[in-house]
């Protein structure tokens, strides 16, 4: 319906098509609980991870400690991919979301396999094109954008992404959180509450089953467009 809307955009990069099976000899699998540090912003580049389970937030860190969400990252997605271009250190922080596995590999071991396995080269520089995409799309709604379209306009790209249609409407079928929103969007927690309640006062969203459903798509696109009244 809504072209602009890339479905390569969304920050919640889930159930990713990429198939790892190549490297999973070359590291080992761990656990992670919620809210666990993998690395940090700056820190030396020894390692990157596959997501075999579970949703990964990446995120950028300012001098003076203030976060920003780059992504949400889940299933075989990538995390420290940078260091297999000869950037010594993280170019951002990940942190787990939700419990999660990860397959955590060396990067000279990854390295290798990136140079000489053209299937893992593909899946990495398709994945680098998503997220490639992810940035600018965050440079267009920070630049042009208020918070609320820019919940509006994420609302949108999960709709796009991973939304089923039926009886008029498009289920979100990835669930989040409002904290999640916020931290992807850069808002607060009260603003995406906010604006989500309005949304529901206005009948262009709901939530049903813990899902959050698209009722009216056109008059949800018109909120990006022009603003939602709060």
């Amino acid at each position: 319906m809504i072209s602009f809307f890339d479905d390569k955009t969304s920050p919640w990069m889930e159930d990713l098509p990429y198939d790892w099976r190549d490297v999973y000899s070359l590291g080992q699998s761990i656990p992670y609980q919620k809210h666990e540090t993998i690395f940090h912003q700056d820190h030396a580049a020894k390692h990157v991870y596959v997501v075999l389970q579970g949703r990964i937030r990446l995120f950028l860190t300012t001098p003076s400690g203030d976060e920003k969400a780059i992504a949400i990252i889940g299933r075989n997605g990538l995390l420290g991919e940078c260091g297999l271009f000869d950037h010594p250190t993280y170019n951002n922080g990940a942190i787990t979301a939700s419990k999660a596995t990860l397959l955590k590999v060396p990067v000279e071991r990854f390295k290798e396999a990136f140079s000489t396995n053209l299937t893992i080269a593909h899946n990495v520089l398709r994945f680098l094109d998503g997220k490639n995409r992810i940035l600018a799309s965050h440079t267009m709604q920070l630049s042009f954008y208020s918070a609320a379209q820019r919940i509006c306009f994420t609302l949108m790209q999960l709709g796009s992404t991973y939304g089923k249609e039926g009886n008029g409407k498009r289920v979100i079928t990835v669930r989040f959180t409002h904290q999640e929103l916020a931290n992807v969007v850069g808002t607060s927690r009260v603003t995406v509450a906010n604006t989500m309640k309005e949304l529901e006062r206005k009948h262009i969203l709901s939530k049903e089953g813990g899902l959050y459903v698209i009722e009216d798509e056109a008059q949800l696109y018109r909120s990006v467009l022009d603003g939602l009244s709060l």
